[in-house]
């Protein structure tokens, strides 16, 4: 006999966990768990009965629950929004529940279909096989075999948002969703869901988690503190959720997967991630340019954007007003033209915004020849590296063909 090895996985499973990983940042707890609920779907050995996979994320807000659920379908699918999101707020009545099941014949609203149909679940999947996107379509790999592109079987992600807002009766709804699979329309058409991810995310907690956040000043606590915090966090969240909802409705998930506080390196790896997004639709927009933010800018980016309640949230907000809106003034003034490198900096307490004009037509660019032969992309101009090479690549002669990209990049003659 052999002993089976632990260690060995599946390289489709190890690039998954690589990619949410790299998507998710200060999470890896939380991704390993996803991964192993993972393993069992790609496995097939899962009850058929039942949904393929169905989890509970708690945690506090701003963490990235929801966005966990983008980074999936972006791996699985290809598109971050190829998903069925049901935000359920809009849900505290049990009236608007009818928005998800449709009505009956001959009511009103029965020509409607409903939000929950199944060719809503399965839509995401087919537009994926249309562009060959996603691990979904690699061929040979174990998902595609789970659901080949010549049968029917469509796997599908669902999203119950922020659950504990909606009415009861939601919650009744998904404990049959939950333990049979099949949901039951208006018009009686029989919903499948034992081939769909169900996940359902909530901020059950969020005020005693956020005490605990604030008491401790998380984002600049390290080492066993941190562990020690993370610990009470999750027993937290999990005994509010145990006080908030049934303990049928929490026994029917596979998995309780508790998100952990952000830390100060995490909001630095979060604000890279939000610059590198930035200098994407610089390259896109009508005067196309480059990106630099020094690091003292960006220190006082993650000082300003620092909420201990509220994740990462706020440090979005703060990048649209310091970084965004400024340069969007900029542009609108014709101060930023098409080739520019801007480069952001810190003077004191105010953020400062500098300027190196690049090449601004192609017949200046003719005029300042030759050039390597190598054809330079957008893609070779480091969108999501701010370690100073777009600095470079001014400073010397390589500027010149960097810029030629960038002109290349948004339809240059050819």
């Amino acid at each position: 006999m052999v002993q089976l090895r632990p260690e060995r996985t599946n390289e489709q499973l190890q690039r998954f966990g690589s990619r949410m990983n790299k998507m998710i940042v200060g999470q890896p707890r939380a991704i390993d768990r996803i991964t192993d609920s993972f393993s069992r779907l790609i496995a097939g050995i899962q009850d058929p009965e039942q949904p393929l996979l169905t989890m509970l994320f708690l945690g506090p807000t701003g963490v990235g629950k929801t966005e966990t659920v983008r980074a999936l379908a972006e791996t699985i699918f290809g598109n971050r929004r190829a998903f069925t999101r049901i935000s359920c707020q809009e849900y505290s009545a049990h009236y608007n529940i009818s928005k998800l099941l449709g009505s009956p014949p001959g009511y009103v609203g029965g020509e409607i279909r409903p939000l929950l149909a199944q060719e809503n679940l399965d839509r995401h999947h087919k537009k994926s096989l249309e562009n060959q996107s996603g691990m979904i379509c690699e061929a040979g790999g174990k998902l595609s075999r789970l659901f080949p592109p010549d049968s029917d079987r469509n796997l599908a992600i669902v999203l119950f948002d922020e659950i504990e807002k909606a009415h009861p009766k939601m919650w009744n709804l998904l404990l049959g969703i939950l333990e049979d699979g099949r949901l039951v329309l208006g018009n009686n058409e029989e919903v499948d869901f034992t081939r769909a991810i169900v996940v359902l995310t909530t901020n059950v907690g969020s005020e005693a988690m956020g005490a605990h956040l604030t008491q401790s000043q998380i984002g600049f606590s390290a080492g066993s503190d941190a562990n020690e915090l993370n610990r009470n966090l999750e027993e937290a969240a999990r005994r509010a959720a145990r006080k908030v909802f049934p303990h049928e409705f929490l026994n029917r998930f596979d998995d309780l997967v508790t998100f952990q506080s952000l830390q100060e390196a995490h909001l630095f790896q979060i604000l890279d991630n939000q610059i590198a997004q930035i200098h994407h639709r610089s390259l896109r927009c009508a005067e196309p340019f480059l990106l630099e933010v020094t690091p003292a800018a960006k220190r006082r980016l993650v000082e300003a954007g620092t909420d201990a309640k509220f994740g990462a949230r706020p440090l979005k907000r703060v990048v649209e007003q310091r970084l965004v809106t400024p340069i969007s003034r900029y542009i609108c003034s014709d101060q930023i033209r098409k080739g520019d490198l801007i480069t952001v900096d810190l003077n004191g307490e105010e953020f400062v915004f500098l300027k190196e004009t690049g090449v601004t037509s192609w017949e200046e660019l003719e005029g300042l020849g030759p050039f390597p032969p190598a054809k330079w992309a957008r893609t070779d101009l480091g969108v999501k590296d701010d370690g100073g090479e777009k600095k470079e690549i001014v400073e010397h002669a390589v500027r010149v063909v960097a810029h030629a990209g960038v002109l290349e990049g948004v339809g240059a003659p050819e």
